[in-house]
């Protein structure tokens, strides 16, 4: 009796596995899981570059650490100031999927560019990133905004399963810069760096019918999402002012690790572990592999969270986070005479950062596409991006201030 209990049991238990199986992809869009790989394509490029870009200014072109570090935050910046710009251009002439497209094709020809032999200046790929960013930032956005009704609760966690994927990518990105650009190869970097968006150019080629976009269709609210969409046009834009100001304040801190924290890693931090010495780099992608072992767990929480916090109180703990993360590396910072210290410290400060990251980037992204009106989501993701452009911009000044 027993054995056939387990036997129908484990049955049961397979049943239930296939089902769940079978019903997975058809969760969400066909063309949401396109789009998150060809967004995982470009971070897992553009993660190459940020894990590598100030010790490519100080060795490949001969700036010293501040300047190097002034312009790593100048270059961030302007890729998410130019986003405005291009999420006006998105909404009023080119369209989301065909905005998508050109900026992918910009950002293929900015890494292709780089992987050739170095200018005397960046005049040519610089601009060549910096337009491919300004279409591709927003444009995903609007795409993954209209492959779903404006109240669909599936949004939220398509929000933080994209973020998984991004951040995937981006721990990829920052193993491949540490070991190819340990051996100073710049090139062999940014030529896998433009494979990989030429990947993603495939991807958004062969899917495009994928990404049609639905027809709007007005639904009754659900209880849920009613009492944070049905406010004034006056209340709307204090919260996302406010959602704008959390995202410039916690990029100011986060930040620092491709740049004072990167270089922190490299001068000051103990790095040998079994004999082997890990490269500096993979600093810059550790706040990505943690965000991969912590979101699933806050993704199975949120629930019950959401239940007793709402929004802005979690995002506001997540700037909290932020604050602390920094406050860990005083005692280092006071104590070590110029000594290098553990590893330890550094993995504390990015595990707070990444607290901070998960309680404001997917959190206020989701709330903020929800309030944006329909006409204008490209211009309001703009405007969340400009908030990091300037929090960018500021994190390279601290970082110079740091270096002093």
């Amino acid at each position: 009796m027993l054995v056939q209990c387990s036997s129908v049991r484990a049955a049961a238990c397979r049943y239930v596995s296939v089902t769940r199986l079978q019903r997975f992809p058809s969760y969400h869009p066909r063309g949401f899981y396109l789009l998150c790989l060809a967004v995982l394509c470009e971070r897992w490029a553009a993660a190459i570059l940020s894990s590598s870009v100030v010790l490519m200014l100080c060795e490949r072109y001969g700036f010293g650490r501040s300047d190097a570090l002034r312009l790593a935050g100048l270059y961030s910046a302007a890729s998410y100031l130019l986003t405005l710009p291009g999420g006006f251009a998105l909404d009023r002439l080119l369209g989301a999927q065909r905005a998508l497209g050109m900026g992918m094709v910009l950002l293929l020809l900015g890494y292709a560019a780089l992987s050739m032999s170095p200018t005397p200046v960046l005049w040519l790929p610089v601009p060549l990133l910096l337009l491919g960013h300004a279409l591709f930032k927003p444009s995903t956005q609007a795409v993954m905004v209209f492959l779903y009704e404006r109240h669909d609760p599936r949004l939220e966690s398509a929000q933080i399963i994209c973020y998984l994927g991004v951040n995937a990518a981006a721990s990829a990105g920052a193993i491949c810069a540490g070991l190819l650009v340990r051996g100073h190869s710049f090139r062999t970097a940014f030529a896998l760096a433009a494979v990989l968006v030429l990947i993603g150019c495939m991807v958004l080629a062969f899917g495009k019918s994928a990404f049609r976009l639905r027809p709007r269709v007005s639904a009754p609210l659900p209880p849920a999402a009613s009492s944070p969409i049905v406010m004034s046009a006056q209340r709307r834009a204090k919260i996302i002012a406010a959602l704008t100001l959390a995202m410039m304040l916690f990029t100011v801190g986060f930040g620092q690790v491709e740049g004072a924290l990167f270089l922190w890693a490299q001068d000051r931090t103990d790095r040998t572990l079994f004999g082997f010495e890990i490269p500096a780099a993979w600093f810059v992608g550790l706040p990505s592999f943690l965000v991969l072992l912590l979101a699933p767990a806050q993704l199975a929480l949120l629930p019950r969270i959401r239940q007793r916090l709402s929004t802005p109180h979690l995002i506001t703990l997540g700037l909290v986070a932020v604050v602390l993360a920094f406050a860990v590396l005083i005692p280092p910072a006071l104590l070590s005479n110029g000594h290098r210290v553990s590893m330890l410290w550094l993995l504390a400060c990015m595990t707070l950062l990444v607290i901070g990251e998960l309680l404001i980037a997917p959190l206020g992204l989701s709330l903020l596409v929800r309030l944006a009106p329909t006409r204008f989501v490209g211009v309001v993701m703009g405007i969340w991006y400009v908030a990091g452009a300037i929090g960018c911009w500021l994190a390279g000044e601290v970082g110079a201030l740091w270096m002093k």
